[in-house]
Formats: structure tokens, C-alpha cells, sequence
């Protein structure tokens, strides 16, 4: 980020190609776990697409960080942002996340909002680099708070004080925290396993599902996407219940991914994990 002081966005950017250039060189297991999505979505592969593939994850990463220096500087198109925003404001809902788009700048989507998200996050960031963002002018915005499930019983009772509340908490779906805890989905025209977390705490609790989606379309320019709001249906058993919500998730996410295919970022045998 010293650089990007120094050069700016667009030299930071010129940069990157480099940096996704040698990347696309040596992950030869991410190159054929793709061939695989490509297929599926479309796409006929060939280095330069999976190069371009690679760009775009590292500019999101680098989005991240350059979110919380200039947050300002991000142009967020959101058509339909009413459609999220009106709610019960003592309801929690959860909001389905995914790896498409650029989830980590959520915030950076809401942060003019007075509506708070707590986003679970299970990542294990080395200490130097969760120092450096410490570091940094700029903050999580008050709208957008996170949730490490790392921390155990301590992020299990901030999430049941977020359901007090009446806010919001955001999950990822398309990756398994347990491997024991799925549901099987139509993703792609192929069978696949989500999540079953989101689904389960939603039938439960008896709260609705929205998904979100932060895509990025061009330097400094992100879209919102949002899914029409997955309501629970107690008079179904909660087997099929939690299956039919999982599957109309996966749909809304489906259509996405065929639009901005370069923006999905689960680098392995996606369908075979």
C-alpha cells in the first residue's frame, strides 16, 4: 500500500498485471480446477482468460485495501438498494454471502447506511497483515461489523445479540465451515453441496434470506446485487425447507455468475469439494 501512496490507483494497477501475471504461472492446480467451471459456465479457456481471471481477484484484494485508505473514491451502484433496506428494523434477517464479487467491501456498499451487518468471517489473516489494517486511517464502517468464528463461544454470543437487535448478520454460503454441515443445491446445472448453516439458523429463528452480491465493474466502480427475500416456510419439514431456500439462493447466484464469470473466486475443484 506504500506504493499506491506513491503511484497512485492506476500505477498500482499497472503493477498487479505483474504480480497476476507470475500467479497464473504457478498455480497449475487452480488452472485445471477452472478448465472445469469454464466448462460450466460457458467459456472456453485459454491462459489469457484464466490471466484475466487472476487479475481480477487480485485488483478485489487490492480493492480491499485501498477501501479503507479512500474509501470515498469507490463509485457503488445501487439500483435496487430500497428492496434491501426496507425491513421490519426489529427483524434480523440473514443476508447470504458468497465468493463472487468482492464480499469485503460491503462495508464500503453500506457504509452511508444507518443499517448494521455483522458479517461472519472465518479467515485466519496472518498477524502482519491484520496489524497493518489496524494501522490504517480508516475503519470498518459503523454499519458493518464483523464476527470471527474463530473466537468460538465469544462470536456465538455476539451473533445471538445481533438476532436481539433486530440486525442483520451475513454468512458465506458457498463454501463448507463443517463438511458435515451441507445442503445439496442444483448449482450450475450439477449437484453440489452448500452451506447448511445460513438455511438451518434462518429456519430456526424463523428469519428471511436476502443474498448480496458486491460486484466489481470497473476501476473504482462496484455494483449491488440483490436477490429477491427467500422467506422460511414452517408448514414444510425443515429437511425440505432448508433445501428449497438453499436451491433458490443457488439460483440467484447462478445468474451472476454468468454475468461476471471472471469474478468467481473459488480457485479448486469447486464441484468435487
Amino acid at each position: 500500500m506504500a506504493t499506491y501512496k506513491i503511484i497512485g490507483y492506476g500505477g498500482a494497477k499497472f503493477i498487479i498485471w505483474f504480480v497476476s501475471l507470475f500467479y497464473a504461472i504457478v498455480t497449475k492446480d487452480e488452472r485445471e480446477a477452472m478448465k472445469d467451471y469454464y466448462r460450466r459456465v460457458g467459456v472456453s479457456y485459454s491462459f489469457g482468460y484464466y490471466l484475466s481471471h487472476i487479475n481480477q481477484f487480485s485488483l478485489s484484494i487490492f480493492d480491499r485495501f485501498v477501501a479503507k485508505l479512500d474509501p470515498d473514491i469507490f463509485e457503488i451502484q445501487r439500483e435496487d438498494r430500497d428492496k434491501f433496506l426496507q425491513k421490519d428494523k426489529n427483524q434480523s434477517r440473514i443476508v447470504a454471502l458468497s465468493h463472487l464479487g468482492n464480499w469485503a467491501n460491503t462495508f464500503v456498499a453500506f457504509k452511508y447506511d444507518n443499517h448494521v451487518i455483522h458479517i461472519l468471517t472465518n479467515e485466519k489473516l496472518k498477524e502482519s497483515i491484520v496489524e497493518y489494517e489496524k494501522s490504517l486511517k480508516y475503519q470498518y464502517s459503523s454499519s458493518v461489523k464483523t464476527i470471527n468464528l474463530r473466537e468460538g463461544l465469544k462470536a456465538t454470543l455476539q451473533m445471538v445479540e445481533a438476532f436481539k437487535k433486530g440486525e442483520d448478520v451475513a454468512i458465506m454460503v458457498d463454501r463448507l465451515v463443517d463438511k458435515e454441515k451441507f445442503v445439496n443445491v442444483d448449482f450450475l446445472n450439477s449437484a453440489t453441496k452448500f452451506n447448511r448453516n445460513p438455511f438451518e439458523i434462518a429456519y430456526n429463528r424463523g428469519l428471511p434470506i436476502i443474498g448480496v452480491t458486491v460486484i466489481r465493474t470497473g476501476d473504482k466502480r462496484y455494483k449491488l446485487f440483490f436477490s429477491d427475500v427467500i422467506s422460511i416456510d414452517k408448514s414444510t419439514k425443515k429437511e425440505k425447507a432448508i433445501e428449497i431456500m438453499a436451491n433458490q439462493y443457488a439460483k440467484y447466484l447462478e445468474e451472476i455468475v454468468k454475468q461476471y464469470p471472471k469474478q468467481w473466486f473459488n480457485f479448486y475443484k469447486f464441484w468435487e469439494n
